[in-house]
């Protein structure tokens, strides 16, 4: 049979010993652990027996033994690894510490992501955060594969492993400049409308297509993914595109927001993470707070609350 291991040093006993070794006084390590000196005494007995010589000169006050002087730098070592592996584990209790990662859908990335980023990282300064902006259906791939933690996308069909939390119901509107004929009609205009008109595409076709909208929808003549650039296109009247009321362009851009009816088109877009897992705390305040700005932001913009 194998020897039986020794038991543990405690981590107490090795606090108590180094307040004795440094202060000269068992009643100094009793007073500054919060413990009676006899506790304090019978603990130092503890230890000697484990370690099997003396660690204190008997009949003096609290002077180190050879034995004492050689061990107590490994005890300092080990109690201030000790002390900072409880301080970094406790932070990751505390949400203080912990990596944080999501996917957003590329019509939040530009206005709402970098507003999300900045208020998670002034109450959470220590953690490291990556961001990705990619299409409803990869986000949803990602959570479920674990690639990031939280997501915040489109509805797509639901699986097992992935819980949505619904936010927002989105619509669609027409973007345009403010001198385009579209734009001075009263109300919402028809899909139809948008036949014979350059339509610039973008990454939320893919929740429009094969819905009986128009061909136009289905094949626009240019494809742009990056917001900035297709704003940019249709200000320089390149041509006119489609955009939900959560990507609808500010008003300082020129441009006019035109909501799109006949057939009303929605999407319902909420906050995604993995089924039955357990978050890690600085994760649960990403998904807690993604939650309450999408819902301010959803009634910024002027979507409706699911």
């Amino acid at each position: 049979m194998p020897p039986a291991m020794p038991p543990p040093l405690k981590i107490q006993h090795l606090r108590q010993f180094l307040l004795a070794a440094d202060h000269g006084s068992f009643r100094l390590a009793a007073e500054g652990t919060f413990r009676s000196q006899a506790a304090v005494s019978a603990a130092m007995q503890d230890l000697e027996q484990q370690l099997g010589a003396p660690l204190f000169e008997p009949g003096k006050r609290a002077q180190l033994t050879p034995l004492g002087a050689s061990v107590a730098p490994l005890f300092r070592e080990l109690l201030a690894t000790h002390d900072r592996v409880l301080d970094a584990a406790r932070q990751f209790g505390l949400g203080s510490q912990g990596p944080v990662s999501l996917a957003v859908m590329p019509s939040l990335a530009d206005e709402w992501l970098p507003r999300l980023l900045e208020r998670y990282a002034r109450s959470h300064p220590a953690i490291r955060i990556r961001a990705i902006d990619e299409p409803s259906q990869d986000v949803h791939r990602l959570v479920l594969s674990g690639e990031v933690q939280v997501g915040v996308a489109g509805q797509v069909p639901r699986t097992a492993e992935v819980a949505f939390a619904p936010v927002a119901r989105d619509a669609f509107g027409l973007v345009c400049r403010k001198s385009h004929p579209l734009a001075r009609r009263r109300g919402p205009v028809p899909w139809s409308a948008l036949a014979g008109e350059r339509l610039i595409g973008n990454a939320t076709f893919d929740t429009l297509r094969n819905r009986q909208l128009g061909s136009a929808i289905d094949d626009p003549f240019m494809v742009v993914s990056n917001r900035a650039s297709l704003l940019a296109s249709v200000v320089s009247g390149l041509g006119v595109t489609v955009l939900p009321v959560l990507a609808r362009p500010a008003a300082s851009t020129g441009l006019a927001f035109v909501p799109l009816a006949g057939p009303t088109v929605e999407r319902i877009v909420g906050v995604l993470s993995r089924k039955e897992e357990t978050l890690l705390p600085s994760v649960a305040a990403m998904h807690a707070l993604a939650l309450r700005s999408l819902a301010q932001f959803t009634r910024r913009k002027g979507a409706e609350l699911v």
